[in-house]
């Protein structure tokens, strides 16, 4: 997997709103009331559709950089994304685990105001010896 990738996204207005649309994904669009506005929603939009295909282990389609077919009202930008913290942000998930203990034990842990969560991480952690 590279670490940057650039997409070409295609912009046009309508009705004073200016509408993104990124053809090398399905239902990747957006849309904003300016220029800017678009093109910050497009990378936005571009980011969730990446995190949710590396979430759920899908590919990332190669970007097209074959210039494309406008239409009269179309214009082209380009749109980089660096992978790097959206890796990071789907590694550093968390997942909701559900375990049984026994009542007495949970009644115990209770009473000394234990979080559940931070001492199964730690105990994991110990047993792979992760830092």
């Amino acid at each position: 997997m590279k670490e940057k990738y650039i997409y070409p996204c295609i912009i046009y207005e309508e009705d004073g709103i200016y509408y993104a649309n990124f053809k090398d994904f399905d239902a990747c669009f957006t849309d904003g009331e300016s220029i800017e506005e678009v093109i910050i929603n497009a990378k936005d939009v571009l980011e969730g559709t990446i995190f949710s295909l590396l979430k759920n282990n899908l590919e990332i389609p190669e970007p097209t950089l074959t210039k494309p077919n406008l239409e009269n009202n179309e214009f082209l930008v380009y749109i980089d994304i660096w992978l790097t913290p959206i890796v990071d942000k789907v590694k550093n998930q968390t997942v909701k685990k559900t375990l049984t203990i026994p009542k007495w034990l949970n009644d115990e842990a209770e009473k000394h105001s234990i979080n559940f969560s931070n001492l199964l991480q730690t105990a994991i952690k110990k047993y792979l010896n992760i830092q």
